[in-house]
């Protein structure tokens, strides 16, 4: 039987650095539109939920498919240790040195004047990015080069739902503040039944809420319902992941729309709340929400001298990724991290079989356990740059001015992915929200602004 305690002491760790991150972007003399905490959430959904399990003594993987898989306890312990430096890295770059090199140097960016905002942005990027959702995403997806842009114009849904619930505070209109919340909690339902996935509505909802939470009053009432929708999200996930097959038959097979809803309903007439005694939701965590079997395999794998580090070229990799691959079509980088994990854990995966490496698991195959610090640390950097000048444009009525920091940030909230598609996601997004912009939008001479009174009041 495995002493478990020291994986006990990871775990609080992690607890502890989020609660700093989230304390940092609450704190009224540095504005935050969400994204560090966002960040750390879906991190949090694929690393600290699959220690956690471990640290349940009554809890074994029985499965045939995970032990299969190389599951065990030193695999787990061994990725959730190397994951725990990385949050650490990530919290330090963020609440600490982020914060401070912004008001060392004082960019010109942060330079702004207080104006009336454009009431007509939000339904514009709502109307944009819907029609990306529904008629060009599927075109621009199968062209080499433009997958990524078509990403960010899905991701104008996020823009456009934040900025019209931030409207709807503003101007103390609880009702549509409410209808919007409500419309934005169905959308993994919308996935589900269009797409037979529930995990890209689940991330939309989440980036939403966490920037509704960023300004909502008050903080108490923030933190008993963030608790509530995270026993919620995992509720959510156990259940959809026990009939996952039959809904995902249902919406491949071409059954009609009104099938697809009732089977979509059907599975969540019979809701199971997450129960940490039962073996099948803690497998269902195990086999989906737990990246760090992988990150232990890697690091025993290199340990054993089996494979040498990359040393930096995986960034490189990243690098040459925000150059589009219609005007560099021999270029090195690749969507997809299936090749990397094989090379580096010895793990063989099915032809056509594309597992994503995540940021914990590349940073150290570059550099080590030194490499997961230093790499989350300048990450955590960029993201709370990017935060903190989309929050500062929020405040400044420049809402166009947010969606341009905002929406690139957007990009960078992909912990499972590979650093590649990461920067990819990044350099595209800021394309295509200035084009969009440009286009859409023209710039007007600005007063300030004149909202109710106590509208940013905390």
């Amino acid at each position: 039987m495995e002493d478990r305690s020291e994986l006990i002491k990871w775990v609080v760790i992690w607890v502890v650095v989020c609660a700093v991150v989230i304390r940092n972007q609450w704190n009224p003399k540095t504005p935050s539109a969400g994204l560090p905490f966002a960040y750390l959430l879906n991190l949090t959904m694929i690393h600290w939920a699959g220690g956690l399990i471990y640290t349940f003594p009554w809890y074994n993987p029985e499965s045939a498919y995970l032990i299969h898989s190389g599951v065990s306890y030193a695999n787990v312990a061994a990725g959730f240790k190397q994951s725990v430096y990385g949050v650490i890295g990530f919290g330090l770059g963020s609440a600490i040195l982020a914060p401070w090199l912004l008001r060392s140097l004082q960019p010109s960016w942060l330079q702004d004047i207080p104006r009336q905002p454009d009431l007509k942005v939000p339904k514009t990027y709502l109307s944009v990015g819907l029609f990306f959702f529904s008629v060009l995403t599927p075109i621009l997806s199968k062209i080499p080069g433009l997958t990524a842009v078509s990403t960010s114009g899905v991701a104008l849904v996020m823009v456009g739902l934040c900025l019209t619930c931030w409207k709807a505070w503003l101007l103390r209109d609880t009702k549509t503040f409410l209808l919007w919340i409500g419309f934005t909690c169905i959308i993994p339902l919308i996935t589900v039944v269009t797409m037979g996935f529930i995990g890209y509505g689940a991330a939309a909802t989440t980036v939403v809420l966490i920037f509704v939470f960023s300004f909502y009053r008050p903080r108490w009432k923030v933190i008993v319902i963030g608790l509530l929708v995270f026993i919620l999200g995992l509720s959510v996930f156990v259940t959809y992941f026990r009939d996952r097959n039959d809904i995902r038959d249902s919406v491949w097979g071409g059954d009609e729309f009104d099938s697809k809803i009732e089977q979509a309903l059907g599975t969540f007439r019979s809701f199971e709340i997450i129960d940490p005694f039962k073996q099948e939701h803690l497998e269902a965590i195990d086999i989906r929400l737990n990246q760090n079997t992988l990150v232990g395999q890697a690091v025993h794998y290199m340990q054993d001298n089996k494979v040498n580090y990359a040393m930096g070229e995986t960034l490189w990799f990243a690098a040459a990724a925000v150059i589009p691959r219609v005007l560099w079509p021999g270029k090195p980088a690749v969507a997809g991290s299936g090749n990397l994990v094989s090379q580096y854990t010895g793990v063989k995966f099915a032809q056509g079989t594309s597992v994503g490496i995540g940021q914990v698991m590349e940073f150290y195959i570059n550099f080590g356990a030194m490499g997961v610090i230093l790499g989350f640390l300048v990450f955590g950097m960029a993201v709370r740059i990017f935060d903190m000048t989309a929050g500062y444009k929020l405040l400044c009525g420049n809402w166009t001015g947010f969606a341009t920091w905002f929406l690139p940030g957007l990009g960078m909230l992909q912990p499972g992915g590979a650093l590649s598609e990461v920067a990819a996601s990044v350099a595209a997004s800021i394309v295509f929200v200035n084009f969009i912009n440009r286009v859409l939008f023209k710039e007007k001479s600005q007063q300030s602004p004149s909202y109710p009174d106590n509208a940013f009041d905390s």
